[in-house]
């Protein structure tokens, strides 16, 4: 009955329309704050258009907005939401692509970028995606690409995996969660989200489960997530060209909610204004209020940081 019920959520969902997709814009006053040093009229990419939030608000201000986002139902989403917006061009692409879309576009510089790497709600919930623990083990943000968390689970030798685990997510049982994703797999192919929880949940002893502040799954789940979008290497290339995509004194502003992601973005922004190539704006993240997190417990984890191209 209950796989049963699963599989009828899931058509229903994939049936609601477009302006269901739920998605509460994080550091939204902030991030306006940051990017009202800019003209009105500024043309500004929104790297990871999401619902169109932040998009939204920044219409509202009076600038231009270039929006991007490489997941179609958040794309369909976001077209909905600025429907009536004249000055938006909507582009169904990877971040990672931004440099050939503004020449797309014949545009040869922007002068603000945001990019808000946290998933959505509509994402985490969707069972048909499985960027949660119920449903198939599929988790592209992009369902065109062939790489999904399935084969990543099943195809993958148990030291990549165990290295993935390490690098992104379970440092603690990664080894263990992998010879035991490697030792389930002989016997059966893993296809759904349920059986790699159960598989997590047997590597690990309950105590350590029951002492963690968030699900004890969320790590390796995250792990995979990230490996099968390959979130890291597109935002690593991304911090390595995008001076080329800003104009002078244009503004980058980053949202990250994990330390893998912040670490990266952290250290590349010293490097560059060590050279003297940016200006820091805040040498600190900026982080969500206590208001902000009572309404959105999300944004409890969100880092706000941003640079001004010298």
């Amino acid at each position: 009955m209950d796989e049963a019920w699963l599989t009828i959520k899931a058509y229903i969902v994939s049936l609601l329309p477009a302006f269901v997709f739920k998605h509460e814009p994080v550091l939204l006053n902030e991030v306006l704050q940051i990017l009202s040093k800019l003209k009105k009229g500024s043309l500004i990419v929104d790297c990871t258009l999401g619902g169109g939030g932040h998009s939204k608000e920044l219409l509202k201000q009076g600038f231009r907005v270039i929006g991007i986002d490489r997941d179609s139902k958040a794309f369909e989403a976001a077209k909905e939401n600025l429907k009536g917006f004249e000055k938006t061009v909507f582009v169904n692409d990877n971040f990672v692509n931004l440099r050939h879309i503004l020449d797309r576009l014949g545009v040869e510089t922007a002068d603000g970028i945001l990019m808000d790497l946290g998933l959505s709600t509509y994402q985490l919930e969707e069972e048909e995606r499985g960027f949660g623990f119920q449903g198939p083990l599929d988790m592209r943000m992009d369902r065109k690409q062939e790489l999904t968390a399935e084969k990543v689970v099943n195809e993958y030798s148990e030291q990549r995996l165990s290295k993935i685990l390490l690098d992104y997510g379970e440092r603690a049982f990664a080894r263990r969660i992998a010879k035991g994703i490697v030792e389930h797999r002989a016997e059966k192919r893993i296809v759904r989200a349920e059986e790699l929880l159960e598989i997590v949940k047997q590597s690990m002893p309950a105590r350590y489960r029951f002492s963690r502040e968030h699900h004890w799954a969320t790590p390796t789940f995250r792990a995979l997530r990230i490996e099968t979008n390959k979130d890291i290497e597109n935002l690593r290339s991304f911090l390595d060209f995008f001076l080329g995509c800003l104009s002078r004194y244009g503004i980058l502003a980053t949202i990250s909610f994990h330390s893998i992601e912040d670490r990266l973005v952290k250290h590349r922004f010293r490097e560059l204004a060590r050279e003297g190539k940016i200006e820091l704006l805040n040498k600190k993240p900026i982080t969500a209020c206590r208001e902000e997190i009572m309404k959105n417990p999300k944004s409890k984890r969100a880092k706000l940081r941003a640079i001004r191209k010298l």
